[in-house]
């Protein structure tokens, strides 16, 4: 027993004294407020306030606008040089492409030296300037985009027009009906289109692509309108409805019900009036028949 009790004392003289916890101690310190009157800003400075806000979001709208130009001439640059290059390629003289290129780069040299900040306006009158030599071969490339597709739509409506024609030369039922006068007026319109357009055809195919287009997309597209528009109402009228002669009508009255519907008198009967006499029941007995 004093073995165990001096082997627990030795272990409580090796443990290390416990901190004493600290008090927390609360005090109170008054904080000083100061008041101060704020004065309302006059009427004079606020419309001062007002007007600077007004100048400076008007300068951010004009340097946006200038910097906008000044983007402009050079996506410009870049977009001609490309396509003169490639699709333009064919639509200008190589004289024409070897001055505009030489232009191009120096417009582009240009902008990242004098021209790096100038006012809206210079850019605005560069990239005119610019366009003034790149929008003709820009509208040759365009014009041989369009004008093929526009001449076989016009061929087309020749066609179906010409077929019509010689359908009512030929006394077709479908187009019997129409007028003379008016399919007169069909085929001169026809043949006067088609005339227009195998010139144009034929002077366009001898006339360089350098060059501007001897009849350009507006007026292929004004001659179909002008085509359809004489041609359509007069090949596009209803046959007229045909009604049965009359004496036909009355025969159909004589001759009553067709297959043993005789005994239901029909709404014929009953339209003819009070003159017609009216069968007693011995009239309307049938005479006996013998029979072998």
């Amino acid at each position: 027993m004093e073995t165990s009790q001096a082997g627990s004392k030795d272990k409580k003289m090796d443990q290390p004294p416990q901190a004493k916890k600290a008090k927390v101690k609360t005090s109170t310190v008054d904080l000083p407020i100061e008041n101060q009157l704020l004065w309302q800003i006059d009427r004079e400075m606020l419309n001062l306030y007002i007007e600077n806000e007004g100048k400076m979001i008007m300068q951010d709208k004009l340097e946006k606008e200038r910097n906008d130009a000044k983007n402009a001439v050079e996506e410009y640059v870049y977009e001609m040089r490309d396509k003169l290059s490639g699709e333009y390629e064919k639509f200008v003289s190589e004289d024409d492409r070897n001055s505009f290129t030489l232009k191009l780069e120096d417009t582009e040299n240009w902008l990242y030296e004098d021209g790096e900040d100038q006012p809206k306006q210079v850019y605005v009158d560069k990239l005119a300037e610019l366009k003034n030599l790149g929008q003709p071969i820009k509208i040759r490339f365009q014009e041989s985009e369009e004008r093929p597709k526009l001449f076989e739509e016009l061929g087309k409506q020749i066609q179906q027009y010409m077929k019509i024609i010689s359908s009512f030369k030929n006394k077709e039922d479908q187009y019997d009906h129409l007028d003379a006068a008016d399919m007169t007026k069909v085929e001169k319109s026809t043949n006067e289109a088609m005339e227009w357009m195998n010139n144009k055809l034929n002077l366009q195919n001898k006339q360089s692509l350098t060059m501007d287009p001897v009849v350009k997309s507006k007026e292929i597209e004004a001659k179909i309108k002008e085509l359809t528009s004489t041609c359509s109402p007069i090949i596009s009228k209803p046959k007229p409805k045909v009604e049965p002669p009359k004496e036909e009508q009355k025969n159909a009255e004589q001759n009553g019900p067709v297959d043993g519907q005789g005994d239901n008198p029909g709404p014929q009967a009953a339209e003819q009036g009070t003159d017609t006499a009216v069968p007693s029941d011995s009239d309307k007995k049938l005479p006996e028949m013998d029979i072998d």
